[in-house]
């Protein structure tokens, strides 16, 4: 409906709204236009029940008076103050009380104006505002009209005004404060999305330059060799054709994760799982390194979530995994092991400790992304030294429930903490 009007009409209720907003209202166009047109409606009324005793010079002040707050309210960018409003429509209804009704029409439509007037600045600027001009109101009826019938009615009318008014700005404020923690909301769910595929893009770059540098790293030693006589130049071409490989398929991940956030379809390629995780292993394996994988339970049981989350912590681990290789003598003994229950999914990977411990016990991103899709998936996780090796340790359930991190644990905090629950 409002799609129909004339651009500079509809520019015009947008500004109402807006100006509602400043406020803390959610104050639509509509309510205005029906304040306006209900209190001149209630003029024309009043003014035609006193026929003859009204002259047509003394209806048309009353006329204006009470229509030109609302016309400065719609035809202006800025709020009307309450005091002017009510100090007009209030001069307005004094003179329409100065002059006597007919006989034909036994209750008066003037104080009409008055409940509408009442209700529109409670809704606007509050009850102790709106009280004042219920106060304001009411003594002006029981001067105008004191001793004739009717009177009791008209200052009751002012007083259901205030508590429409008060209801209705209640109704309104909570309307705002609702859709204020929605866009909220939305925000949250933007931030973590793209915190999601920062860190997703995070493991996939970390996993695959980790390998591919590897295997760079064995085709310039191939070469090298090669050239002393010691060794076939295939040797080298296969480790770069590996190396080729991988950085194709991150980049293909790369694409997916970061089409998301597209309008057009990510690719019709699946996300990884956990049954995926062997192929994690066997690209470190043609990197060089000594990588034992081990699985116990279905891999393919664990739901989608799950299972992409286990998979990007493998990930992560292995890719550490090559860093550390890399720098380090002990370049090989790793290992990989999953377990999969009726209620869990467990991945423990560790790998011994290289030359420089304060290298392997620097804080990074790596442990906070850990920490988060472990907290994502109702898990825990466990990442440091443990004796001469490395471990990780994920634990995340299966059907929903929450996992206790000291389930198969023997340490004195875990230990106390049985004894205190």
């Amino acid at each position: 409906m409002v799609g129909s009007l004339p651009r500079g009409v509809r520019r015009q209720l947008a500004r109402i709204e807006e100006r509602g907003a400043t406020r803390d209202l959610a104050y639509p166009w509509w309510i205005a236009l029906g304040a306006a047109g209900g209190q001149v409606a209630c003029v024309l009324l009043a003014v035609a029940q006193r026929g003859a005793n009204i002259g047509p010079g003394l209806a048309t002040i009353a006329l204006l008076l009470v229509a030109l707050p609302h016309v400065l309210h719609l035809s202006i960018d800025r709020w009307v103050p309450w005091w002017a409003t009510s100090a007009s429509v209030l001069a307005g209804v004094a003179l329409l009380l100065t002059v006597p009704v007919g006989s034909i029409s036994p209750i008066d439509a003037a104080p009409a104006v008055l409940f509408v007037l009442v209700a529109e600045v409670t809704v606007t600027d509050g009850p102790r505002v709106g009280l004042g001009v219920l106060a304001l109101s009411a003594a002006l009826i029981l001067t105008a009209g004191w001793g004739e019938p009717g009177v009791e009615v008209h200052v009751l009318e002012v007083l259901v005004g205030a508590a429409v008014g008060y209801m209705l700005r209640w109704q309104m404020r909570a309307l705002a404060a609702e859709r204020v923690a929605r866009a909220g909301e939305r925000e949250r769910a933007t931030l973590a999305e793209r915190q999601r595929i920062a860190r997703d893009i995070h493991d996939l770059v970390g996993h695959s330059l980790s390998v591919t540098l590897l295997h760079v790293t064995g085709a310039r030693r191939a070469l090298a060799l090669a050239e002393e006589g010691d060794a076939d130049v295939a040797d080298a071409l296969e480790a770069l054709t590996d190396a080729e490989r991988i950085g194709r398929e991150a980049m293909a991940d790369i694409r997916r994760t970061v089409g998301v956030l597209a309008d057009g379809p990510a690719g019709v390629r699946p996300p990884p799982g956990a049954i995926d995780i062997a192929g994690l292993v066997e690209d470190v394996r043609a990197a060089g390194l000594d990588v034992d994988h081990s699985c116990s339970g279905d891999p393919s049981t664990l739901p989608p979530s799950v299972g992409l989350g286990v998979y990007r912590v493998a990930q992560e681990s292995l890719a550490n995994i090559a860093k550390h290789a890399a720098t380090g003598p002990a370049a090989g003994a790793a290992t990989v092991h999953l377990e999969v229950t009726a209620d869990r999914g467990r991945l423990q990977v560790s790998n011994p400790l290289p030359d420089c411990p304060q290298r392997a016990g620097t804080p990074g991103s790596g442990l906070q992304g850990l920490a988060w899709r472990a907290d994502q998936l109702g898990g825990s996780v466990e990442a440091g030294p443990v004796g001469d090796a490395w471990v990780v340790d994920l634990v995340v359930p299966v059907d929903g429930s929450e996992v206790d991190p000291c389930s198969d644990a023997t340490g004195l905090a875990c230990r106390v903490r049985r004894a205190l629950w």
